[in-house]
This record gives C-alpha cells, sequence and structure tokens, in this order.
C-alpha cells in the first residue's frame, strides 16, 4: 500500500497544452466557482470543491513564501502571476501557471500549463525555498527568493512575473497553433441560450485576433525599453565626461601665454553647453523611467489581456461542447466576471498607450534640443582645433583636449540617433495601434451587449 501511495504521489494529472481553467474564490479564498477542466484535474466532484478553501488543492512541495507573496498582491488589490504546483484529490499533482486577478469582491485566476525556460529554473528555486523553510520558516525563505530572483536578472517579483506570463503565453501560443479548437463545439446547439453563446464566441474569437497585434509588438517593446534604459544611462555618463574636460580646458587655458584669453572663452562655452546638455539629459534620463515603468505595466496588461480573452473564448467553447440544456445559473456570472476583466484591462490598455505617447513626445522633444546643442559644441569643438593648431605653446595639450572633445562629441550624436530613431519607429506603431483601439473599442460595445444579453436567457 505505501508503494501505491507513493506511486500516486508521482503521478501528474492530465492537463493538455491547450487547455485553461479558471477558478473565482471570495476574499477569504473561499472557492465560488470554476470551469469543467478545473474540476477534471483536480480529480474531485465540482460539489466537493465549492466552497472549500482554495487550499483543497495546495502540494506540500510549495514553499510557503509563494503564497506570501501572492497574498501581498492581491491585499494590495494588484494582480499576481506564480507558478503553483497543486495536489490531486488522488494525491497525484499537476503544475500551473496562475495568473490571479482581482475583480470587485472576487478574484479571478486563470491558469495555463507551464512549458518555458523559465519553469524549468523555478522549480529548482521552489526546492531551495522549501528547505530553507524546512530549517528556518519564512525568515530564511523570503530573503532567499529576492536574491535568486536577482540572480536570475530580475530587479523585483513583478519584473519576474511578467516576464513569466510572457514567456509562457509565447510558448503556449506557438504549441496551440495548430489546434483545431472548432472540434469543441457542438454545431447542433440551436437554443436562444446557445445562439447567443455563439454569438459572444464570435466577438471574443476576433477580439483574440486583435489583440494579437498588440502581444505581437511586445519584442518592440522590449526594444524601446532597452535602448531608453541603455542610451539614456550612456548619454548621463558622456556628459559628466565632457563638464570634466570643460574644466580641464579652463585649466590648460591659463597656462597658455599667448592667447589664453581665447582658450578661457573656449572652455567656458563648452562648460555652459555641457552644463545645458547634463540638463536636458537629465528630463530625457527622467522620462526614459517613466517611460520603462509605463512600458513594464504594458506588457504586463497586454499579456494579461491576451490570457483572458482566450480563458473567454474557451470557456465558451468548453460550454457549447457540453449539454447547455444542463447549465446551471453559475455559467451567467462566470461569463460576467471574464468579460468584466477583458473590458478593464482593455480600458487600461488604452489609458497606458496615451501615456507612452506623451512620454515618447516629451523625450523626442528633448532630445531634438539635444541634438541642436551637441551640433553647436562641434563648432567649437572645430575652431578650438584651429586654434590650438595655430598656437605654438605645444607643452598645453589644447589638441589632445579637442580631439578628446571630438570623440565625446562623435558618440554623444550616434546615441542620441538612436534614440531619436527608435523613438520615431515606436511613437508611429503607438499611434497605429491607438487608432486599431478605437475600432476595437466598437467590438468590445457589441461584445458587452452580446454578454449582457446571456444573462436574460434561462439556463
Amino acid at each position: 500500500m505505501e508503494n501505491l501511495g507513493c506511486a500516486v504521489a508521482m503521478k501528474e494529472a492530465k492537463f493538455e497544452n491547450d487547455e485553461l481553467f479558471f477558478s473565482i474564490t471570495d476574499h477569504a479564498s473561499t472557492i465560488l466557482s470554476g470551469n469543467e477542466v478545473f474540476v477534471r484535474i483536480s480529480g474531485y466532484k465540482k460539489e466537493e470543491l465549492i466552497g472549500q478553501f482554495h487550499n483543497i488543492i495546495r502540494h506540500p512541495d510549495m514553499p510557503r513564501i509563494a503564497f506570501k507573496v501572492v497574498w501581498d498582491h492581491l491585499k494590495s488589490d494588484k494582480p499576481v502571476v506564480a507558478y503553483v504546483k497543486n495536489k490531486t484529490k488522488e494525491g497525484g499533482y499537476y503544475w500551473v501557471l496562475a495568473a490571479v486577478f482581482p475583480l470587485n469582491d472576487r478574484f479571478v485566476s486563470i491558469r495555463i500549463k507551464p512549458t518555458s525556460a523559465i519553469f524549468a529554473v523555478v522549480r529548482e528555486l521552489y526546492f531551495k525555498l522549501l528547505m530553507a523553510e524546512t530549517s528556518g520558516g519564512m525568515e530564511a525563505s523570503e530573503p532567499m527568493l529576492f536574491e535568486l530572483l536577482q540572480g536570475l536578472g530580475y530587479n523585483s517579483y513583478d519584473d519576474f512575473m511578467s516576464d513569466a506570463l510572457l514567456s509562457e503565453l509565447s510558448e503556449h501560443k506557438k504549441l496551440i497553433a495548430d489546434v483545431d479548437s472548432s472540434e469543441k463545439i457542438c454545431s447542433e446547439v440551436n437554443t436562444p441560450l446557445g445562439l447567443g453563446l455563439k454569438a459572444l464566441l464570435g466577438h471574443s474569437q476576433i477580439l483574440m485576433r486583435r489583440y494579437e497585434q498588440w502581444f505581437e509588438k511586445i519584442e518592440l517593446y522590449n526594444q524601446v525599453k532597452n535602448v531608453f534604459e541603455e542610451k539614456g544611462g550612456v548619454l548621463r555618463h558622456l556628459a559628466r565626461d565632457i563638464v570634466f574636460l570643460s574644466l580641464n580646458a579652463s585649466v590648460a587655458s591659463y597656462k597658455v601665454a599667448n592667447g589664453g584669453e581665447t582658450f578661457g572663452v573656449l572652455a567656458s562655452d563648452i562648460r555652459i553647453n555641457a552644463k545645458e546638455n547634463d540638463r536636458l539629459i537629465e528630463h530625457i534620463h527622467t522620462l526614459a523611467q517613466s517611460l520603462t515603468d509605463t512600458l513594464n505595466e504594458l506588457i504586463f496588461t497586454v499579456s494579461a489581456l491576451s490570457i483572458q480573452i482566450e480563458m473567454v473564448n474557451y470557456f465558451i467553447q468548453e460550454t457549447l461542447h457540453c449539454n447547455v440544456e444542463s447549465l446551471s445559473s453559475e455559467l451567467n456570472e462566470n461569463i460576467d466576471f471574464l468579460v468584466e476583466l477583458v473590458l478593464i484591462y482593455s480600458e487600461k490598455l488604452n489609458t497606458l498607450q496615451v501615456k507612452m505617447d506623451c512620454f515618447i513626445q516629451e523625450s523626442t522633444k528633448y532630445l531634438d534640443q539635444l541634438e541642436q546643442q551637441v551640433m553647436y559644441l562641434g563648432y567649437i569643438q572645430v575652431y578650438g582645433i584651429i586654434e590650438a593648431a595655430s598656437n605654438n605653446d605645444e607643452t598645453v595639450g589644447f589638441g589632445g583636449i579637442f580631439s578628446q572633445l571630438k570623440g565625446l562629441i562623435g558618440q554623444t550624436s550616434e546615441e542620441i540617433a538612436l534614440m531619436q530613431k527608435m523613438g520615431t519607429t515606436f511613437h508611429t506603431e503607438n499611434r497605429n495601434l491607438m487608432a486599431e483601439a478605437h475600432n476595437i473599442g466598437m467590438i468590445l460595445n457589441q461584445f458587452q451587449i452580446e454578454s449582457d444579453a446571456i444573462k436574460t436567457m434561462d439556463v
């Protein structure tokens, strides 16, 4: 019997790559609802799950710190994503990537099967955390979690969970690309409710395709974020170098026997220009940080919308595949919550796009001003080279100073040009998506109308 128990504990429940499931709980984590995949994988009957705390499926292999992070987010009314190993009724297990969204007085948790490279790393990470908790509790595992995440290159758990959701969705989409979802639909469902669900399904499928355009732009968002982060930092260093060079030039001007006044004026011009450059670069750096934060939020929002609308689509197909006549009133509430999530995050996406448009326009304005400043600095540098060449006192080294300045000007111009190019590309793409958002808004209105109509139908 003991060997049989071990075999069951090592058995992984069947969870296909193209399946999704959700559960809805109250704020006390009491299970209120869930779809058929959730019930099947858990191994429980639906009536055994409803009314139970969600920890009925908690697996002992899960470190407690993972749940603390989840609850810290939810108590702050923030969405959270986490890898979770769950336990079946028989004692088996199954892994999920869970995206949990606070919604009014409920939590809606949507899960997909994890398959990305991050998942393999997380399993090892969880084992280390579990070992730490065995000897030192969460006092040991909490600092370890953030140390391990930093070791993987993440500044925070939010950075990690956003990357995990994006990575898992990317792999998920590749795996289900050839899956024929029409098999999940019962074509003979012709009741008013069935027809209403089919109409809602049609709109959800259109929205899936439309939002795929945003998902496909995530790589561009990451490029913009990386360019503005990296180049903004480089510009700050270059500006400091030019300031120091202007000080060297000022000191050197006092050593020139003839023409020192000219070099002094040039050094002063460089210093004034460098300080203005520094001011502009500080503005650009601040905007780049705001843009990065907004882009991080945008990437998470796009990923969240992607899994939400796919869950709506999957749930309707799942519902149409079963006997619509036997459905309970729970259907209305489930659809209502899932659709409301899509509407909320769609509005959030629109708001973030407008914010990004403002950040890019402001950044472009300062970059253009900086470009003009650097061009003027180039004129000073050329004049300085000429003056240095005509000066007989080579011991001061003005020729070397202005040669260094030429190099710094060239590097600064290159960094500015790269940021301007990326900013222009992103601004154009963002404006195109903003225009597309207007069309999606009309589809969303119809989507909501169809959803509301289902509420009035008898089930």
